[in-house]
């Protein structure tokens, strides 16, 4: 009996070993802090040094896939020398048109103008008031994203605005502007003179999606302005030589109504070496998002730090490098946000419908193949099941490089999952029912805990990944990784617990992973999710309790609920305990319940979770599919399911981890923002998970004649 679990006792320790690995803060943490130290402290001082305030250059709709050195070649030359990266363009709504990208400058939040449908365009001053004011404050107090209006001018009291849409960035509270121009032929010299005067300038060159656009003559104007600058001197080959004062050119929306894309943004700064752009609210190289931009400017002006923002200065990652692979990781970066986009409208429901069909198709023929559809549901299971990581693990490849990026990205998809299921099927384990679904799991925990603790990149852009388009998460766990790692860590924790009849070690290998889990997925600058921490705690408590052999209880149920809630608040005011610049959503939170405004964000949380449910018949159905795996899966008997009836006999806590995950997954929905994404995902992995199940008996009697019940001694 021993000898014949080794190979899971194996796995189990790889699991765990792994887990407390992932769990405990990288040895080299305190040299990678130091090192950002004192490369804050270098950026202080070069900031300090620029004595000319900063120049700041907006258009809309315009992104790297329109450089070009012959039609923009300044542009080009730009993009060469600074730092550079995409910007998410996302405002209130799906698209953002101009008037909302200069609303997000102005005050750091997201902000837009009334629903039209045709973006209006900004228009001048009238005796020094921005035309529409009213109508934006208006929106603003009702979207609940509490943009407050004015921000900008507020921290940097001295402002130059030139064209209509920096009017509205440049703006007081009030929607009065001071020192606003037209766009003129001397806007080269204004610009400059202002910023030798150590006035910000905020200039506004249009729409390039408007009919007649010239981006020649766009670019003729940044050259000026450039030039002006000195930022022009230098070898054309080799990019801009060193300029007088700081220049950011950004696309700050989409432009119009007809879809959203990744946006373009370089930055030149004198004395900073050229890198890619990024962000502490973004984390990610070569990727800032339109909030950014107003706290950006504030720190170059040297003005007051802005209040309630969303976004954080812009930094740069000077990991040195060509401009050429540079231009490749954004242009990479906007092929992966656009194929992400296009696929995953059709994606899952195909892939679902898929699943059904062959469902019913082995229905129908049952009979008559038998044998054939037993073993072909046990291993397209099993491969189905380790679909979902597949979708991280294609980032370990380049496949936005590929002349089709989606077939590219789909083909990675299917051979990552035929890989892991054909290691599930012909492993060690494979002797044991629980054998390749534990593999699996282990599996999908390790590699999306190890990709929260290094950075998230693997869940950027990809099919169950972060939309950077709807810019909801940039860093740490998503809602769609977080079903997924808390579906798969349960079956795991509850299939090892099963090796063992002896309840102090059944709570242990219970609770350590789920205890460890907990700070990966809740730590500020890990997970960073909110709500992971009660949902993991509130789903596990059930299997704690059968671990342990506790009948449960309503009571009991209440007592951990109190816990769960103690522990998050507990991490809350820890985060909201650091500098106000260097909390994360956490401490912000926190901040809003001492203030009484996190009434507007559990509202506005709430109202995205209804939009959700009832944006289409698929996902009004959805609980009810649901609830019907779920009543499959715990009553296999009355369904006439056998495989699962044996798996229960066979893995002693199988069926009170399935409860466990249907608690989950019900708190992950209450929880989360986007919440209903929680039990999609999970019934995603937990379908192909049964039918393996279901139909491994079989499979396994024709292989060795007979199986070994998945308990004994540890």
């Amino acid at each position: 009996m021993r000898a014949k679990m080794f190979p899971l006792r194996v796995l189990l320790g790889v699991f765990v070993i792994a887990l407390l690995i992932l769990g405990l803060p990288p040895a080299s943490q305190a040299g990678t802090t130091a090192d950002t130290a004192g490369s804050a402290a270098t950026t202080d001082t070069t900031k300090s040094a620029a004595e000319n305030a900063p120049i700041f250059i907006g258009v809309s709709g315009f992104s790297f896939e329109d450089l070009d050195p012959r039609t923009t070649p300044n542009l080009w030359k730009m993009m060469k020398s600074a730092q550079i990266g995409t910007i998410t363009p996302r405002s209130v709504r799906a698209s953002s048109c101009p008037v909302d990208g200069w609303l997000a400058v102005g005050s750091g939040r997201r902000a837009a103008d009334e629903p039209r449908e045709e973006c209006r365009q900004p228009a001048p001053p009238l005796d020094g008031w921005v035309a529409d004011w009213d109508v934006y404050s208006q929106v603003a107090r009702g979207d609940n994203y509490d943009a407050l209006l004015g921000g900008l001018s507020e921290s940097v009291p001295t402002i130059k605005a030139f064209g209509p849409g920096a009017a509205i960035a440049a703006a007081a509270p009030n929607g009065h502007v001071k020192g606003w121009s037209p766009v003129g032929d001397d806007l080269a010299d204004k610009a400059t003179q202002a910023s030798e005067d150590g006035e910000l300038s905020l200039i506004d060159l249009g729409n390039t999606t408007s009919d007649g656009y010239s981006l020649k003559s766009l670019d003729r104007r940044v050259g000026t302005i450039l030039h002006a600058n000195g930022w022009s001197d230098g070898d054309a080959s080799q990019g801009l030589s060193q300029g007088n004062s700081p220049v950011i050119f950004s696309s700050i929306a989409d432009g119009d109504n007809d879809g959203s894309s990744m946006q373009a943004t370089m930055a030149l700064e004198p004395g900073s070496a050229a890198g890619l752009l990024t962000s502490s609210s973004t984390r990610q190289p070569g990727l800032v998002q339109v909030p950014d931009i107003a706290p950006t400017l504030v720190e170059l002006s040297g003005g007051e730090p802005m209040a309630n923002v969303a976004g954080a200065p812009m930094t740069y990652d000077n990991a040195g490098g060509s401009w050429e692979s540079r231009f490749q990781a954004v242009l990479d970066r906007q092929v992966a946000v656009k194929t992400q986009n296009e696929l995953s409208t059709w994606f899952f429901p195909i892939i679902a419908s898929l699943m059904v069909g062959l469902l019913v198709l082995a229905w129908l023929l049952r009979k008559n193949h038998r044998a054939l559809i037993q073993t072909g549901a046990y291993r397209l299971g099993i491969v189905f099941a380790a679909m979902p990581v597949s979708t991280y693990l294609v980032n370990t490849v380049p496949w936005e490089r590929a002349t089709n990026p989606d077939i590219a990205m789909l083909g990675a998809l299917a051979g990552w999952s035929l890989i892991l299921g054909v290691i599930a099927l012909l492993g060690p384990w494979r002797g044991y029912k629980f054998g390749p679904v534990l593999f699996v799991c282990v599996v999908t925990v390790l590699v999306l805990a190890y990709d929260v603790i290094t950075g998230s990149a693997l869940q950027m852009s990809t099919l169950l990944g972060e939309p950077l388009l709807i810019a909801s998460r940039f860093y740490g766990i998503g809602n769609s990784a977080l079903a997924l790692y808390c579906c798969a860590l349960l079956l795991a924790v509850a299939g090892f617990a099963s090796l063992t009849t002896r309840p102090i070690v059944r709570i242990l290998i219970v609770t350590v992973p789920i205890l460890v889990s907990s700070v990966i997925l809740a730590a500020p600058g890990l997970g960073t999710k909110f709500g992971s921490v009660p949902t993991l705690i509130i789903g596990v408590a059930y299997l704690v309790l059968a671990a342990a052999g506790i009948r449960f209880s309503l009571k009991r149920m209440g007592l951990t609920v109190g816990i769960a809630g103690f522990v998050m608040l507990a991490v809350l005011f820890i985060d909201w305990l650091r500098p106000a610049d260097q909390r994360t959503h956490f401490g912000r939170f926190f901040d809003s319940i001492i203030s009484g405004e996190a009434l507007s964000v559990l509202t506005r949380k709430i109202g995205m979770n209804i939009d959700i449910l009832t944006q289409s018949w698929m996902t009004l159905v959805l609980p009810l599919i649901i609830i019907g795996v779920f009543w499959l899966a715990l009553a296999p008997q009355r369904f006439s399911l056998p495989g699962m009836t044996d798996a229960y006999n066979r893995i002693s806590l199988l069926r009170a981890g399935m409860i466990s995950l249907a608690i989950l997954l019900g708190v992950g929905t209450i929880i989360n923002d986007s919440g209903i994404v929680v039990p999609a995902v999970g019934i995603l992995f937990l379908v192909p998970v049964l039918v393996h199940l279901e139909t491994f008996q079989t499979k396994q009697t024709e292989d060795s004649g007979g199986q070994t019940k998945l308990s004994g001694p540890v």
